[in-house]
């Protein structure tokens, strides 16, 4: 008896399948019968809509450029929607290898992230802000060795060039905290960290009020208002 190997009983299988899905295919046609191509199923889509937050009495922030910033965020959440939508019914008309598909599927974390990361920030601020969090702050300097100095580190990462947006992250696995910047949205997140505190530094969180050299007056006037429980809550 010949020795069979896993590879040629493997490939010796794919020929087999093929053949009877050839000889089922003949028989129908020979019957006049057509086989009807069963249609894919789309994907089941979410229904996400933006969060409601208290904006108009920020410390030291306009409301006018709140609001505009918020509307911004509302949009990131529409077309979060309809990204995944498209995709769902491109998915279900089989045209799955369009260009249209690649591009909405690439441009979806773009939608998505800048959706999560504005309610991370939004929900860390309330007016005046609450009082330093003592499990944070232990565990901030437990890694920068005072409060002043993970401070000034979050701070100098918000202020480095470019637009994108400054964050403490907690890895999961072993509950350390790092500092990492992130640009457009999706790009250069560490897989599976946690988001602790978001800072928004794109133009638009700034601009409207503190003009195009004002970052450094909008970070001030933005840690007046971290609510520093829900912070907290974030950490392992």
């Amino acid at each position: 008896m010949a020795n069979i190997t896993r590879r040629s009983a493997l490939q010796s299988m794919a020929v087999a399948g093929t053949g009877l899905a050839v000889g089922a295919t003949g028989a129908a046609a020979q019957d006049g019968q057509m086989m009807a191509k069963p249609a894919a199923p789309g994907m089941k889509v979410p229904a996400y809509a933006p969060v409601v937050y208290k904006l108009d009495d920020l410390v030291g922030l306009n409301k006018d450029m709140l609001e505009q910033h918020y509307k911004l965020y509302a949009g990131y959440v529409t077309n979060t929607n309809k990204a995944n939508t498209a995709l769902s019914e491109m998915i279900a008309a089989g045209k799955t290898e369009s260009a249209d598909f690649a591009e909405t599927r690439r441009r979806l974390g773009f939608e998505y992230n800048g959706m999560r990361l504005h309610e991370y920030y939004f929900g860390s601020m309330k007016s005046g802000g609450s009082p330093v969090d003592a499990k944070l702050k232990a565990a901030v300097e437990a890694v920068w060795g005072t409060w002043d100095a993970w401070m000034a580190d979050f701070v100098r990462t918000g202020m480095m060039r470019g637009i994108g947006w400054s964050m403490l992250y907690q890895d999961p696995w072993n509950g350390a905290l790092s500092h990492h910047w992130i640009s457009d949205h999706e790009y250069f997140h560490p897989a599976g960290f946690t988001p602790i505190l978001v800072m928004d530094v794109w133009e638009h969180a700034y601009v409207l009020q503190f003009g195009a050299q004002g970052r450094k007056a909008y970070v001030d006037a933005f840690f007046k208002n971290v609510d520093w429980g829900v912070v907290a809550k974030r950490l392992k």
